[in-house]
């Protein structure tokens, strides 16, 4: 099958005309799909091309941003059942909260994001 492309010429050279379909799929990409699409892009540049070019790409790190973080709010949620928060001490709050989103997101880098 041949795929017929359109050019346009700049500066007497001829880039083709290619769009991507999934283009708002890559805007509305949160912290953790960002980060894969960066990771995919760095560290594993034949998976990256090959669900660029399969047109996946953008699918696939929606939906390991959405995993991401649906368990980074579990293991939130878990690790501050077992600390609770004080009702009278705001800056505690903040730390417990902090520390919370700390341990969550160490976890699925490694778990989710950098595989």
């Amino acid at each position: 099958m041949m795929i017929e492309l359109t050019y346009t010429e700049i500066g007497g050279l001829l880039y083709p005309d290619l769009e991507l379909d999934d283009a708002k799929l890559y805007n509305d990409l949160g912290k953790y799909g960002n980060l894969r699409l960066k990771y995919l892009h760095k560290h594993k540049p034949e998976m990256y091309r090959e669900l660029l070019l399969t047109g996946e790409l953008a699918q696939h790190c929606k939906a390991v941003d959405k995993t991401a973080f649906e368990q980074s709010e579990r293991i939130q949620g878990a690790w501050l059942d077992t600390h609770p928060m004080p009702l009278e001490d705001t800056l505690e709050r903040i730390r417990l909260r902090t520390q919370a989103q700390a341990i969550a997101d160490e976890i699925v880098l490694v778990e989710l994001i950098y595989t």
